[in-house]
């Protein structure tokens, strides 16, 4: 009898043993972030407090960017004159605070059906990532300093110390492009150069097309400040020219129009916002403009692609391309993503267009600004007050759980 029972529990413990061993595990979600910019870093970091708070163990979150920084893009027009290098880089690395989601440094290449291939090998996964669920967040390109090329700190840096050395030394500057980074530029050369000479050229009849309720007060601040402001033409930029910034043949830059600017010793690019969308054109995701074609719940309007969603500025929803238009995003987004990812449901949060508001600086301490209520104008003391002084770099940094600089 007593061997019996010995042999009873010998046997329970082998089963016992082999079931902890040999049990199926649960496969884990991936749900992939493709875009390290303003979309992406707060969609991540709000989809991982929602999944702490909901105790979820099945989820991980792979945010998929090529850069070593974010770019706080925002103030990046200062650092044509400013070294906030510092202050504008943020590294990654404290992102996210639960060990199982991750930050790959990659470029996403090509969107297949149930996977993201990358530029290059990168551990655990090697040139594909695979995911369940994924967000499209890659935003839009622009010309330096308004946004960073370069894929680490020190190239960045040195790009913007270039920069900066060809402002400091120019006496006249032509700024191609009358849309707000160009206004904004102007402002931050006339800030610290003031005896510059600055023209900007706007193809467009009128400036600020979008918000033309600021139109008279920008226009305004230009004259005050001695910019000279040519609209409905266009700088014959040369074939050559593969720089966001150039010293024309001569001193001299021609227009369109028949215009001859002499003695310009520096031309700056500021116009060219394109959608960040050409590792997409294989999928037939893809809008004629160029951004991703979208659902009011977020989701690609393409039937392959109904557990991607998009946000953000490469999202073509009929908005204007601003940072403040994110943070009505996200709530929706990590709403939708736990409901399908989480909840196996069908997402049910819809997008509603924020308010128009435009707040454009002038330097550290001048500016003009549309308010989301009412349509109120403001001038300079509003905008200095909420933007123009810091340009909105805690909320990044807080964003990434890193301590901003002093």
């Amino acid at each position: 009898m007593q061997l019996f029972v010995c042999i009873c529990k010998y046997y329970s413990f082998f089963i016992s043993l082999s079931f902890f061993f040999f049990k199926k595990k649960k496969k884990m979600k991936n749900i992939v972030i493709v875009g390290g910019g303003f979309a992406g870093t707060q969609v991540a970091k709000a989809l991982e407090k929602q999944l702490v708070k909901l105790k979820d163990e099945e989820c991980r979150i792979i945010l998929v960017e090529k850069k070593t920084h974010f770019y706080h893009s925002i103030a990046g027009l200062r650092c044509a004159v400013v070294d906030w290098d510092k202050k504008v880089m943020i590294p990654y690395t404290n992102l996210f605070q639960e060990k199982k989601n991750t930050v790959v440094q990659a470029s996403a290449m090509q969107l297949e059906k149930h996977q993201v291939v990358l530029d290059k090998a990168v551990p655990e996964f090697g040139t594909t990532i695979p995911y369940d669920y994924l967000v499209i967040t890659t935003g839009t390109r622009y010309p330096a300093p308004a946004k960073a090329t370069a894929l680490d700190y020190d190239t960045t840096h040195a790009d913007l110390s270039n920069i900066r050395q060809q402002v400091k030394a120019a006496k006249s500057i032509v700024i191609v492009g009358g849309g707000p980074v160009g206004l904004e530029l102007a402002g931050e050369i006339h800030d610290v150069y003031p005896s510059t000479k600055i023209t900007i050229v706007h193809t467009e009849p009128e400036i600020l097309s979008d918000v033309p309720k600021v139109r008279t007060r920008m226009l305004d601040l230009l004259k005050k400040n001695g910019i000279e402001l040519v609209t409905n033409d266009s700088v014959m930029i040369p074939s050559s020219v593969q720089e966001t910034l150039y010293h024309p043949q001569n001193n001299v830059v021609e227009t369109e129009g028949g215009k001859c600017f002499q003695d310009v010793d520096l031309v700056m690019l500021a116009f060219g916002n394109r959608p960040e969308t050409d590792w997409l054109k294989s999928a037939g995701v893809l809008a004629e403009n160029g951004y991703v074609k979208v659902k009011d719940t977020y989701q690609v309007d393409h039937a392959d692609f109904s557990h991607v969603l998009v946000m953000g500025d490469a999202a073509d929803f009929k908005e204007t391309k601003l940072a403040y238009r994110i943070t009505g995003h996200v709530p929706t987004v990590v709403q939708n993503i736990v409901q399908m990812a989480v909840k196996n449901q069908s997402p049910t949060g819809k997008y509603k267009k924020a308010p128009d508001a435009m707040v454009i600086t002038f330097g550290q301490s001048q500016g003009v600004g549309l308010l989301p209520f009412f349509g109120i104008t403001v001038g300079s003391w509003p905008v200095s007050l909420v933007k123009s002084k810091n340009l909105f770099l805690g909320q990044s940094w807080d964003t990434l759980n890193q301590k901003e600089p002093s």
